[in-house]
């Protein structure tokens, strides 16, 4: 086809007066087209062309624009859709249309329009592309722009800095990537920014300083590097800040101590150096601080004058720090979470964290923590959650664990704990979880362990327990999960075992077990693995029915004779 070439003033009175999006259809009749549709008025017009659905009938829109809505950039936009969405559903859970018949709505910013209802409009669809420069012409927008979740790609229009009377904007859990730009200082108003969970790179621009009424700020879980411009100073009215899981370096920003209102600080998962400035453990309401996983930090917290008596939850997970980060006689009475877990803290049990008693949560799993365990640990009544796995703790469990009345985890995994499990863990009636596997703990294991009735979990394997596994095991009719292996138990499987309906892995190898493989196993409805290998058991398996939903039998070194059992459903491995 033959291009025309019209001058510019007269292609502009001719657009305007008709539909700019018609028109662009046509732009190979013209060389000088895209020189009129990329300039202003036309380059503030945008549309929502609607290129699909999905399954559920959720229509699927992408913005667009006179410059760019050929077949070409639509395509792109329904292959992002459909790679996306069906990456995490079934095949063909969107429907596409057909491009050349893809009617495109026009959104014109300098005309009368109701922006706010364009945004909430999209909260009901799917929005797919790029955000259009355009967008920056919304001045009107003052309320909240949320397009969390949806597949928008490309990097951030510098334009949208223009929008200084937007209070929200969320942008999270979407394909955006690129850095963000300084334009965003000028949001003055903006109360809420979420640009969590997407691929942006570069830093957090000092201009972010000006946003004084920002109160909260969420950019975690993207490629963020360089080291964070400490210009919080002027945010006084920061509640939240989350910028986990970057690649953020440097120290953690002194100005953080001025921001008075602040309760949540997550800086886990990156590289940041040197110590806590003390100021933010002084914080009067801050609650939750987290900044596991970084490098080496040097004296972790400030001196005991520093430190902030109202701090609810303190993470200080993978900072290899080899002495105690808490220090004797720390004002940290109001924690309900602390994490130290991953760390090379050496010596006793700490005996001043038994004076934490408002703690829920208290991990120290993965040190070297050694001697015994005090008996003060029985003070923290309120704890659900006691971590000490993987340490070198040695001595008994102590009697006075049964003031831990609200436990639901207890996890005493990996150490080196000698003599039995004491009586008074009959106490533990919440107790859901009881990890007390690779120690060297002896003894018969006693009756009382069945009152234990809410445990789901039950781990006492790579110990040398003895005697008869006891028949009130039987009692425990939540537990999923029991590894009795690689103990020194005797005599057969008591009968209380097939009353665990809910039983689904059951590990009893590598004992001295005796007596027949009981046809009872089919009771056990929901087996998923059975392991009774490395044992004495004698007889024909060929009288034994498994369950139908076993997937894993392991038999070996038994004296059982016969053909294999008979098999309730298919795909099991013997061994």
């Amino acid at each position: 086809m033959h291009q025309v070439n019209l001058p510019f003033e007269v292609l502009l009175q001719i657009f305007l007066h008709l539909a700019p999006f018609t028109i662009a259809k046509y732009r190979r009749v013209c060389r000088s087209f895209n020189t009129v549709l990329t300039n202003p008025p036309f380059s503030n017009v945008i549309g929502l062309a609607q290129i699909g659905h999905t399954y559920e009938g959720v229509h699927v829109y992408c913005f667009v624009t006179p410059e760019t809505s050929s077949k070409s950039f639509l395509t792109m936009a329904q292959k992002l859709v459909q790679d996306a969405h069906e990456s995490e559903y079934d095949a063909g859970s969107f429907k596409k249309y057909p491009v050349e018949s893809v009617q495109v709505l026009e959104i014109n910013p300098l005309k009368t329009i109701n922006e706010v209802s364009l945004f909430e409009f999209l909260k009901g669809h799917i929005l797919s592309g790029p955000l259009p420069r355009a967008l920056g012409s919304m001045t009107k927008l003052s309320n909240d722009v949320n397009l969390k979740g949806n597949y928008v790609t490309g990097p951030l229009p510098t334009e949208l800095g223009n929008l200084v009377h937007l209070k929200k904007l969320n942008l999270s859990g979407t394909l955006l990537d690129g850095e963000i730009p300084d334009s965003f200082g000028n949001l003055v108003n903006l109360e809420v920014l979420d640009l969590c969970s997407a691929k942006l790179t570069g830093s957090i621009p000092a201009s972010f300083g000006n946003l004084s009424n920002l109160a909260q700020l969420y950019l975690d879980k993207n490629r963020l590097s360089g080291t964070v411009p400490d210009v919080f100073g002027g945010m006084v009215k920061l509640q939240t800040l989350i910028i986990s899981n970057n690649d953020f370096e440097g120290r953690i920003p002194q100005s953080l101590g001025q921001c008075l209102q602040l309760t949540t600080l997550h800086c886990d998962g990156n590289r940041f150096s040197g110590s806590i400035p003390a100021p933010i453990l002084r914080l009067p309401l801050l609650q939750s601080a987290n900044f596991g996983n970084n490098l080496i930090i040097s004296e972790i917290l400030p001196p005991c004058s520093a430190s902030g008596d109202h701090v609810a939850s303190l993470d200080l997970t993978s900072l290899n720090a080899a002495s105690n980060p808490l220090k004797q006689g720390q004002a940290f009475f109001h924690l309900s979470e602390l994490h130290l877990s991953h760390n090379q803290l050496s010596g006793r049990f700490p005996n001043y964290i038994t004076s934490m008693t408002n703690l829920r949560h208290l991990c120290l799993h993965e040190n070297y923590l050694n001697d015994s365990l005090p008996n003060e640990i029985g003070e923290l009544s309120n704890l659900w959650t006691l971590n000490l796995g993987n340490n070198q703790i040695s001595g008994t469990i102590p009697d006075s664990i049964s003031g831990l009345v609200a436990l639901i985890k207890l996890d005493l995994s990996c150490n080196l704990f000698v003599g039995g499990i004491p009586d008074s863990i009959v106490s533990l009636v919440n107790l859901s979880t009881l990890l007390l596997q690779q120690n060297k703990l002896s003894g018969p294991l006693q009756k009382e362990i069945g009152l234990l009735t809410s445990l789901t979990v039950l781990d006492l394997s790579h110990n040398c327990f003895c005697g008869e596994i006891p028949e009130s095991m039987g009692n425990l009719g939540n537990l999923r999960t029991l590894n009795l292996s690689h103990n020194q138990f005797t005599g057969e499987i008591p009968p209380g075992i097939f009353n665990l309906s809910d039983l689904t892995t059951l590990q009893l190898n590598n004992n001295s077990l005796v007596g027949p493989l009981h046809a009872d196993f089919s009771r056990l409805k929901t087996m998923r693995t059975l392991d009774v290998s490395h044992n004495q058991l004698t007889g024909s398996v060929a009288k034994c029915v498994l369950p139908r939903r076993l997937q894993r039998l392991i038999l070996n070194d038994n004296r059982l004779s016969g053909p294999l059992p008979q098999r309730g459903a298919s795909g099991w491995v013997w061994m």
